[in-house]
C-alpha cells in the first residue's frame, strides 16, 4: 500500500481524470472490484459439486422441497406467469394448494429458464436452471449485507462483514449450495432488501424530518422523499412476503420496533437528544400501508395462515400502520396536555398488551394461530410434531449434539462445539458487537443512570449464562423454557435501555431485527440461514467501531498517514473473527471426547452431493414405468382428465377421477414420489396425510390399516401402492418419527421399544456404557410397516431366541444411573432348541423376551393377504453409513460376532421396497383335517438380489375339513395383464405353484398328508377377474420309517417351518 500511494502521489496532472486522481477514484470505487471478487468466489464455492447433480443427462436435487420446486416452475414455464393454484398430484385424496411454493422466487426462476431457453426451455434446461438458482441468489445476499453493514460502519467495514459472509461454512452456505434449490436460499436476501429499504426510509424520516403539519398542507416537497423512500421499503417487505409468506415475521418484528422506538422517542425527546415519534411514525405507516395492498394482488385465502397468501399478510401491515398513527397521535395529546412524559410507558405498552387482550377474546383462532407460529418459530418451543423436520430442531438440542457427535470428553452436549462449526468465533464476537450497540447510547450524556444501567443489564446477562439454575426454576414456575426467560430478560432490558436514551432509528431496528434472528434460529436449526447475514453485519460493525477508535475514516488517509499500530490493531481484529474456523480448520468435540475438524467453506462445498434421493431413483423410476397411469387403475381411461400439469380449481377435498390412486409412505417423500415418479403421494413434506400414514404404517393389524385408508374421504381406498424404506423400518433412523403422530390408541415409544445399553467393567472397577440398541418389542412386530420390509406380507413364527439384560448401575455424565445394561456374564442373546425351552427361561427372568432383534418376533404373526411385494432397489440399505453406525451399535450391545451381523438385517436388505395393495385371490379348499391348520406357501424370486423367499399363510379348516383364504401373490400369467391395462408389471415372480398342506396324521407306522399344488392367476390377484381358485387337498399315506410301530391315531397341527430372513444371531457366548 505505501509503494502504490508513492507512485500514485507522484503522478502529473496528466495523469488525472476527471479533476479525480486515480487514488481518489480508487478510494470511490475499491469496493466494487472488491465485491465482485467476494462474489465470484461465493460462487465458485457453491458449485464446485455441479456435476454430482447432473447424471446422464438429469438433474437431481438435494432435499425434499426442491423436488416439490421444480414442479412449480415447470408449470409456471408451461403457464407463464401463472403459478399453480391448487395441485392434487399431493396428499392424497384431497389435494392441496401451498403458499410457501408457486410464489415470486418459482417465477423468477421461471423467468430465467424462460430466458436462457429462448422461450422454449426443455425440462433439463429447467432442472439445471433451478438447480444452480440457490447460488445465484447466496451471493446476491452480500449486496443487502454491504449495503446494511455501509450504513452502519462505512465501506471498509462492510466488506469485512461480506467476506465473514463469504466464509461462513453453517447453515447459510448448506442452504445457498447448489442442489438445494428451496426458497430457503433467496430468502435472506429478499429480507435483506426490506431490512435496507427501511433502514433507508427511517434515515431519510430522520433527515426530513415529517410531520402532521406538513401532511395537511400538503407539503409534497417536503414529504417526497419520506414518501418515496418509506414507500419503496414497503414494497420491499411485501416481495419478501412474495417469495415466502411466513415472512409475514418481518411484519411483527417492525411492529416491535415501532411500539419501542415510537415510546422512546416520546420519553427521550426532551431530555434527550431524540427526535419526535412523528418522524418514524410517518416512514412507519406509509411503509406498512404499501406492503399492506400489495399483499392484496397474491390474496388467495380468506383465513389468517402464515404459511399462505391470507388475511394475515394484508392486515398485519395495517394494523402496524395504524398502531404508528395512533401512537403518535396519543403522543401529540400527551405533549399537548403535558402529561408526564414516563406515563406513556404505560400507556403504549399497556395499550399494546389490551391490544392483545382483546384480540384473544374477540377472534381466539386467528390469536391462537399466531400465538402458535410464534412460539414455533421464536419461542424456543418446537412441539414433538415438528420436532421430527430435521431441520426444525433446535439449534442446540442435547440430543440433536449427541446425534450428530458433538459430545464432549465428560458426555454433555457440545454446545460451543457447534457453534464454532458452524460460525467460528464470528457468532460470539456479534455478541459482543451488538452488546456495545446496545451499550453504547447509554454512555452517552449523563453518564450516571446510563452506566450503571448498562453494568447491571450485563451482569444479569452473564447471570443467565453463568448461573443459570434460578432462571430454570423461574421458567419451570411459568410453565416454559429458561431460554424464554432469557429472551424476556433481554428484551426487558433494551426497552429499558430506550426510555433512559435515545436510540439511532436505524441502530434501533437492526437491534430489534437481529434479536428476532437469533431467538429463530435457536429455536429452529433451519433459521441459521437468517442469522448468518445479521452475524456478518454485526461484526462489520464491529470494525467499524474498531477503525473509528483508531480515526481511520478513509483508505487514501490510511495509505497516507498509516500508523503501524493501526495495522496492527486493525490485522489483529480481522484475524481473530475469521481465522479459527473460518479460514483455518479447528478442533472441537467429538463423539466420545474424540476431536473432530471443522470445514472450511470451500471443502464444505466440494462435498456437496444430492444424497437420499438417489437411494430412491431406481425405485420411482420403477414405478412411472412399471405400474398404470394415474387415471387408468383398473382400466379406467381418465388419464387426459387428470394431467401432471392441468390446472384445477382450489377445493379442500379434490373429485379425484376413476382410475386414480395413492402411494402410501411416510412424508419425507412425497415430493420425491410427485415428481421422480408422477404418481399421487398420500403424505408430503407439508406434514399433510402425516398423522394418517403413520396411523396406516403403524397399524397392529391389517384391518385397522384399511380403516385408515378407508377414513380418508370418499377415494382413500384407492391407496394402491406402499414405499418403505430401511430409515422407516429402522429403530434409531426414522421409525421414531410416525410414533410421535400416531393417534389410535395412546402408545409411545416404550411400547415399540425397549432401549438396552453395553455395558463394559471399567479399569478402575466401575462400569461404563460403551453401545446402544434398541430391542424390538411385539407391538413393533405386528406394525404395517414392519410386517411388509421385513416379511413382504408373509405369516412369521417366532424361534428360540432370547434377548437378555438386566438393571445394571454404571456411570453416565459424572453420575451414577442404573439402566437396562447387558448381564454381567456377557450373554445377552440366548439360544435354545425349542420354543418352550425359551418360553421358561422368559417366565423366570423379567428383563427378557423372546426375540427382539433383527426381524425375530416374540410371538407369530399372521400374514397380510392384500399386500404383495413388487419390487426392491438394487442399493442396499448396508451401503448407508447411519445403517452400518445401528447395525455396529446392536451387534456390539449383543456381543454378536462381526460375520454373524447380517442376522440383524432384513432379507433382502435392500433400500426401499415397493408393495402393491391388490384384492387378493379368493382360495377355497377341502379336503383338511378338521379343525386343524392349513398353509398356504409359495416360493418367489427378487431378482434385483437374487434372492428368494416364501410367502405363507396359514387359516384353520372348518369341522368338515373346508377353508378359505385370500392369496396377494400370483404364480402365472404375468404377462396377461400389465400397466397399458391398468395393473402392475410386478418384478417379484413366482417360482413355482402354491403348495397347500392341511394336517398330519400317524396311525400305526403310517403317515398320512393332505396336501395340493395350485396355480393362482396374476388377474385374479389385481381384480381382472373374480373366479374363485378351488383345491382340494389329496391323502397320501406313506411308511414312517424308523418307527417300531404303534396303534391309534394321532393327528397333528402342521407347523410352518418359515425361518425370518437370514441365518439365526450366533452370539459369542450363547445358551443352546
Amino acid at each position: 500500500l505505501s509503494a502504490f500511494s508513492w507512485s500514485v502521489g507522484v503522478m502529473s496532472d496528466a495523469d488525472r481524470t476527471g479533476g479525480q486522481s486515480v487514488l481518489d477514484l480508487f478510494d470511490d470505487y475499491y469496493h466494487v472490484p472488491a465485491l465482485a471478487v467476494v462474489a465470484a468466489f461465493m460462487l465458485w464455492v457453491r458449485l464446485q459439486a455441479y456435476d454430482a447433480f447432473v447424471r446422464d443427462g438429469q438433474v437431481v436435487f438435494s432435499g425434499n422441497d426442491a423436488w416439490y420446486h421444480l414442479r412449480m416452475v415447470n408449470y409456471t414455464v408451461r403457464n407463464w406467469p401463472a403459478t399453480m393454484p391448487f395441485d392434487p398430484w399431493t396428499y392424497f385424496p384431497y389435494g392441496t394448494t401451498q403458499g410457501q411454493f408457486g410464489t415470486l422466487y418459482d417465477q423468477l426462476v421461471a423467468t430465467a429458464a424462460l430466458v436462457v431457453g429462448l422461450g422454449s426451455p426443455s425440462d433439463q434446461l429447467v432442472g439445471q436452471v433451478l438447480l444452480v438458482a440457490p447460488a445465484v441468489f447466496g451471493v446476491l445476499a452480500i449486496v443487502p449485507t454491504f449495503l446494511i453493514a455501509r450504513r452502519l460502519a462505512g465501506r471498509g467495514a462492510a466488506l469485512f462483514g461480506v467476506a465473514v459472509l463469504a466464509l461462513l461454512p453453517g447453515t447459510f452456505l448448506q442452504r445457498t449450495l447448489v442442489g438445494f434449490a428451496d426458497h430457503n436460499g433467496a430468502e435472506p436476501f429478499f429480507m435483506g432488501m426490506a431490512v435496507f429499504a427501511l433502514l433507508v426510509a427511517l434515515g431519510v424520516a430522520a433527515r426530513e424530518c415529517p410531520v402532521w403539519e406538513l401532511v395537511v398542507d400538503r407539503d409534497w416537497d417536503a414529504l417526497r422523499w419520506p414518501t418515496v423512500t418509506a414507500a419503496a421499503a414497503g414494497f420491499a417487505v411485501a416481495m419478501y412476503m412474495w417469495v415466502w409468506p411466513p415472512g409475514v415475521l418481518l411484519v411483527g418484528i417492525f411492529g416491535t420496533y415501532v411500539l419501542i422506538k415510537l415510546t422512546s422517542d416520546h420519553v427521550t425527546a426532551e431530555h434527550t437528544t431524540g427526535q419526535p415519534p412523528e418522524h418514524t411514525a410517518f416512514a412507519s405507516a406509509v411503509a406498512m400501508t404499501v406492503t399492506g395492498l400489495t399483499m392484496l394482488i397474491p390474496l388467495k385465502s380468506l383465513g389468517f395462515s402464515p404459511t399462505d397468501f391470507s388475511l394475515l399478510q394484508v392486515l398485519l401491515p395495517f394494523g402496524v400502520a395504524a398502531a404508528a398513527v395512533g401512537l403518535a397521535a396519543l403522543s401529540r395529546a400527551f405533549e399537548t396536555r403535558d402529561v408526564e412524559r414516563e406515563l406513556f410507558i404505560l400507556a403504549s405498552y399497556g395499550g399494546a398488551l389490551v391490544g392483545v387482550g382483546v384480540l384473544a377474546l374477540v377472534a381466539s383462532d386467528v390469536f391462537g394461530t399466531i400465538a402458535g407460529n410464534l412460539q414455533r418459530i421464536v419461542g424456543f418451543s418446537a412441539g414433538a410434531a415438528t420436532r421430527t423436520i430435521g431441520e426444525a430442531q433446535p439449534y442446540l438440542s442435547p440430543t440433536t449434539l449427541r446425534q450428530s457427535g458433538f459430545v464432549t470428553a465428560t458426555g454433555e452436549a457440545d454446545r460451543v462445539g457447534r457453534i464454532l462449526t458452524d460460525y467460528g468465533f464470528t457468532l460470539f464476537t456479534a455478541v459482543a458487537a451488538a452488546v456495545w450497540m446496545a451499550t453504547k447510547p447509554l454512555l452517552r450524556g449523563d453518564r450516571g443512570r446510563g452506566t450503571a444501567y448498562a453494568i447491571v443489564g450485563l451482569l444479569l446477562i452473564t447471570l443467565l449464562y453463568l448461573v443459570p439454575a434460578p432462571f430454570i426454576s423461574v421458567a419451570e414456575q411459568f410453565g416454559t423454557v429458561s431460554e424464554i426467560i432469557g429472551l424476556a430478560l433481554v428484551a426487558t432490558l433494551l426497552v429499558g435501555a430506550t426510555v433512559l436514551r435515545a436510540y439511532d432509528p436505524e441502530r434501533l431496528f437492526v437491534l430489534v431485527w437481529a434479536a428476532f434472528l437469533v431467538a429463530a434460529a435457536f429455536t429452529q436449526v433451519r433459521f441459521n440461514y437468517y442469522l448468518a447475514p445479521a452475524v456478518a453485519i454485526m461484526n462489520a460493525y464491529l470494525l467499524g467501531e474498531v477503525l473509528g477508535y483508531l480515526d481511520v475514516d478513509s483508505l487514501v488517509e490510511t495509505v497516507e498517514n498509516v500508523e503501524l499500530y493501526q495495522v496492527l490493531t486493525v490485522a489483529l481484529v480481522v484475524m481473530l473473527v475469521v481465522t479459527p474456523g473460518l479460514l483455518w480448520p479447528m478442533s472441537v468435540g467429538g463423539q466420545g471426547g474424540q476431536s473432530a475438524e471443522t470445514r472450511t467453506v470451500w471443502v464444505a462445498g466440494s462435498q456437496n452431493g444430492p444424497g437420499g434421493y438417489t437411494e430412491w431413483q431406481e425405485s420411482l423410476g420403477w414405478m412411472a414405468n412399471n405400474t398404470p397411469r394415474e387415471g387408468t387403475l383398473g382400466g379406467a381411461d381418465n388419464a387426459d382428465e387428470f394431467g401432471y400439469y392441468g390446472s384445477y380449481d382450489r377445493a379442500d377435498d379434490f373429485d379425484y377421477p376413476a382410475g386414480t390412486y395413492g402411494v402410501q409412505s411416510w412424508w419425507d417423500y412425497g415430493h420425491w414420489i410427485t415428481v421422480g415418479a408422477e404418481r399421487v403421494p398420500n403424505a408430503n413434506p407439508f406434514q399433510q396425510g402425516a398423522t394418517e400414514a403413520a396411523n396406516y404404517l403403524l397399524a397392529p393389524n391389517e384391518s385397522a390399516a384399511r380403516e385408515t385408508l378407508s377414513r380418508q374421504s370418499a377415494e382413500g381406498e384407492q391407496t394402491r401402492y406402499v414405499m418403505v424404506d430401511w430409515q422407516m423400518a429402522t429403530p434409531g433412523s426414522k421409525f421414531g418419527a410416525p410414533v410421535v403422530f400416531y393417534d389410535r390408541a395412546n402408545v409411545s415409544r416404550s411400547d415399540f421399544l425397549t432401549t438396552v445399553y453395553g455395558v463394559r467393567q471399567g479399569q478402575a472397577g466401575g462400569s461404563q456404557l460403551v453401545s446402544r440398541t434398541q430391542v424390538r418389542d411385539q407391538r413393533f412386530y405386528e406394525s404395517q410397516m414392519t410386517r411388509l420390509y421385513y416379511y413382504h406380507g408373509s405369516a412369521q413364527a417366532p424361534q428360540p431366541v432370547v434377548v437378555d439384560w438386566e438393571p445394571r448401575e454404571t456411570q453416565f455424565r459424572g453420575q451414577t444411573v442404573v439402566v437396562n445394561g447387558t448381564p454381567a456374564d456377557g450373554r445377552t442373546i440366548k439360544q435354545f432348541r425349542t420354543m418352550d425351552q425359551a418360553r421358561a427361561y422368559v417366565q423366570n427372568d423379567s428383563t427378557s423376551q423372546i426375540g427382539g432383534l433383527g426381524a425375530f418376533p416374540s410371538e407369530r404373526v399372521p400374514a397380510l393377504e392384500h399386500y404383495r411385494l413388487v419390487d426392491v432397489s438394487e442399493n442396499s440399505a448396508t451401503d448407508a453409513g447411519s445403517y452400518r453406525a445401528l447395525r455396529e451399535q446392536a451387534r456390539a450391545t449383543y456381543a454378536i460376532r462381526p460375520e454373524a451381523a447380517s442376522a440383524l438385517d432384513a432379507d433382502p436388505p435392500s433400500y426401499v421396497k415397493t408393495f402393491e395393495r391388490v384384492p387378493g385371490a379368493r382360495l377355497e379348499g377341502s379336503g383338511a383335517v378338521p379343525n386343524e391348520n392349513v398353509t398356504a406357501e409359495v416360493p418367489l424370486y427378487i431378482p434385483q438380489t437374487n434372492t428368494t423367499f416364501t410367502y405363507t399363510q396359514r387359516v384353520e379348516a372348518d369341522e368338515n375339513g373346508e377353508f378359505a383364504m385370500t392369496l396377494p401373490y400370483a404364480t402365472t400369467g404375468y404377462d396377461a395383464v400389465g400397466p397399458a391395462d391398468g395393473y402392475t408389471n410386478t418384478s417379484i415372480r413366482a417360482q413355482g405353484p402354491y403348495n397347500v398342506t392341511g394336517g398330519v396324521e400317524f396311525e400305526g407306522s403310517n403317515i398320512t398328508t393332505f396336501q395340493a399344488q395350485t396355480e393362482v392367476p396374476e388377474r385374479t390377484v389385481v381384480g381382472a377377474s373374480s373366479e374363485t381358485v378351488e383345491v382340494e387337498l389329496t391323502e397320501r399315506t406313506q411308511p414312517l420309517f424308523g418307527n417300531s410301530g404303534g396303534s391309534g391315531s394321532t393327528t397333528v397341527q402342521n407347523q410352518s417351518a418359515v425361518r425370518p430372513p437370514g441365518p439365526a444371531p450366533t452370539a459369542t457366548t450363547a445358551e443352546r
